[in-house]
């Protein structure tokens, strides 16, 4: 199945977001960029249909997901 991927990983000493074709955004605080990777999944699921989610890769472990769309 078709879908894009929001991915938050750690960058400096904050979080970027990355859509799979650019690196969208940078945030201090994980809260903040899991709220816009969400707003832009969302938004992005509304314009075309296509499922989005939203995942965290921190080095960690596996991704973790935290939304998805569609």
């Amino acid at each position: 199945m078709e879908h894009v991927r929001f991915t938050i990983t750690p960058y400096y000493n904050g979080w970027r977001v990355d859509d799979g074709l650019r690196d969208r955004d940078w945030f201090g605080q994980l809260e903040d960029a899991v709220a816009s990777a969400d707003t832009l999944a969302r938004t992005r699921h509304a314009l075309t249909g296509v499922v989005t989610v939203v995942v965290v890769e921190d080095g960690t472990g596996a991704p973790r997901l935290l939304s998805r769309h569609g």
